[in-house]
């Protein structure tokens, strides 16, 4: 596969991680401290801003093993090792959500 690719796989699986993770509710939960009150919206629009917070922190989180890798390796640019490490670490965040969504 090439890097777009799989930065798109990647990608996708931490989106679907944001729709299915169990993670959504404590988000949810917290939506009053990361969303400010100015904007009086309606609980559809914290719902779908907490997926979209898990997506996010989802993203990040499964890049760090890659990043750790890069380093200890003395990498300077990603290649496709890095990129295959990132989307197993966003599988395997995903896993629980998928476990429990079937």
């Amino acid at each position: 596969m090439s890097r777009q690719h799989t930065m798109m796989g990647i990608l996708l699986v931490c989106l679907g991680n944001g729709f299915i993770s169990p993670f959504v509710i404590v988000a949810y939960m917290w939506a009053p401290f990361w969303f400010p009150d100015i904007l009086q919206m309606k609980q559809e629009y914290h719902l779908i801003g907490s997926t979209m917070v898990v997506s996010v922190l989802s993203i990040l989180l499964s890049g760090v093993p890659a990043a750790l890798f890069e380093r200890v390796t003395g990498r300077q640019d990603s290649d496709s090792t890095s990129l295959y490490i990132w989307l197993g670490t966003a599988v395997l965040f995903t896993l629980p959500g998928a476990l429990r969504f079937l």
